[in-house]
């Protein structure tokens, strides 16, 4: 089905299945799905694209002739020119032929998803979020005539078959909220009024799913209309402990001093009082946090402490609160981080998580209203952002020798080891209880911080980003994660 967003009625499509086998092919042209077709183009409800009427083709093996032939056919009824969208899975293959299909769209199958494949137990991981990743930082696949496709994950999480086990276990109708509003967006600057149309692959199926088919059809609908995912229950928020006393810190490394004002912009959104640690690697650069800070700030009292280039983000912040970790109930840890697989990349990430986790005061309220009204909620973080979650399931021996490392020193006498997947905060921003994760502020950690050589992966700082998790069930409590912004 096509969105119409004109007068924001779902207007009508027909999509013509080629089913015949080659064989028979041979001697069959397209003319004979055309019967009765006349009446769904003349129905007002049917939808134009620049004056044509649209013709979805579900295959992209429709032959050169097929096509002219269906041409042929409109302008014998006097139905004028006609618009052809072809679903393909070869882009190259759509615009070579674009003067015969004149645009495409893409069901974004499994095939379309970024996967892992773990070669230990023959199984493949499937990522939506990949989805949401190409559709905010993809370039359109032709510039003249592009559809964004919207759709929703309707396979359960794992589907086993004799070969081969598939997971889709980052799907939810959060996301598919999300991935409407980019496409929403994105159609409304792109096309006229007149011409805004979304394909929403197999919409008309999503009410046969038990499981999610509603969820999905609200989660577009919210989207549509511009409605927030989660309508606000303020019954449910909890304050009145946290205002009275000073029981949040916020500790931010600062390596990159030029984010200083969106770090205490995004702070000063905390509905209670909080104190602010901060960390960075030389005078000269405490010099100008401490003027900003002083004339800027909201929090209660602020501490500046310059530690070595030494441990990224992961090490100062132990060193700066070990000793006074306690003193407070919640944690919130953040840090300049600029880069990721590329620079563009790397600033939406940054904002992703910083939104996430600071964006507002509703944000900020639904989250210590959580840990208030849950005591056993230990830590709250980000979904990870697009396609890093990847590397939230890849199995790397390095890192998983390095977490039994801090196992044996935080508790020798358990004889705990990771396991092969590994879920964790991918950044290394997030709320936490600090009763959840309180041994880790550790001297023996602390001391295992490596020099700066620029390294990716495999140190005791990224063991540690993956330890968390590991801490807060052995201390009791559970976590989340949290989907608020993208």
């Amino acid at each position: 089905m096509f969105l119409n967003n004109k007068n924001l009625a779902i207007n009508f499509l027909l999509i013509i299945e080629n089913n015949i086998s080659k064989i028979d092919k041979i001697n069959i042209n397209i003319s004979h799905i055309f019967v009765n077709i006349e009446k769904y183009i003349i129905d007002e409800r049917y939808i134009k694209f620049y004056n044509r009427s649209v013709i979805g083709l579900n295959k992209d093996y429709f032959d050169k002739k097929d096509v002219i032939n269906l041409r042929k056919k409109f302008k014998e009824k006097k139905l004028g020119e006609i618009f052809i969208l072809s679903m393909t899975k070869n882009f190259n293959h759509s615009k070579e032929n674009n003067s015969l299909y004149n645009g495409l769209f893409c069901s974004p199958s499994v095939d379309y998803l970024e996967k892992i494949h773990f070669e230990h137990n023959k199984t493949f991981a499937y990522f939506y979020t990949h989805l949401l990743y190409l559709n905010l930082l993809a370039s359109p696949l032709n510039k003249i005539y592009s559809f964004r496709v919207s759709v929703a994950m309707k396979e359960y999480p794992i589907y086993i078959n004799e070969q081969k086990t598939y997971i889709f276990g980052d799907y939810s109708p959060e996301k598919f909220y999300f991935l409407n509003k980019v496409i929403l967006d994105w159609t409304k600057r792109n096309f006229n009024k007149d011409n805004q149309y979304i394909f929403i692959d197999n919409f008309n199926n999503l009410q046969k799913d038990n499981i999610l088919g509603y969820a999905n059809i609200n989660a577009f609908s919210k989207a549509l209309y511009g409605l927030p995912f989660i309508l606000e229950n303020k019954e449910n928020f909890n304050l009145i402990n946290l205002e009275k006393h000073v029981l949040v810190v916020i500790q931010v490394h600062i390596y990159y001093e030029d984010l200083i004002k969106e770090i205490i912009d995004k702070t000063n959104n905390i509905p209670v009082p909080f104190d602010l640690y901060i960390t960075t690697n030389s005078l000269e650069k405490k010099t100008y946090i401490e003027n900003f800070v002083k004339e800027n700030s909201n929090a209660n009292k602020y501490e500046i402490l310059i530690t070595q280039n030494k441990g990224r983000d992961v090490i100062p912040c132990l060193i700066q609160l070990k000793d006074i970790l306690m003193k407070y109930k919640y944690l919130c840890h953040i840090h300049t981080k600029k880069h990721g697989e590329t620079e563009e990349f790397g600033r939406y990430w940054q904002h992703y998580l910083y939104e996430n986790l600071l964006g507002n005061k509703i944000i900020i309220t639904k989250i210590l209203s959580d840990f208030e009204n849950h005591k056993e909620l230990g830590f709250i973080f980000p979904e990870d952002f697009y396609v890093q979650i990847k590397y939230a399931y890849r199995y790397n021996y390095l890192n998983w020798h390095n977490i039994d490392n801090i196992f044996n020193i935080l508790f020798p006498d358990l004889k705990i080891k990771a396991g092969k997947i590994i879920f964790f905060p991918v950044g290394n921003m997030f709320w936490a209880r600090t009763d959840a994760v309180y041994q880790i502020f550790n001297k023996k950690i602390i001391k295992l911080a490596p020099e700066e050589k620029g390294q990716g992966d495999n140190t005791i700082l990224h063991a540690i980003e993956r330890f968390w998790l590991y801490l807060v069930k052995l201390n009791g409590f559970y976590y989340k994660t949290i989907l608020y912004y993208i």
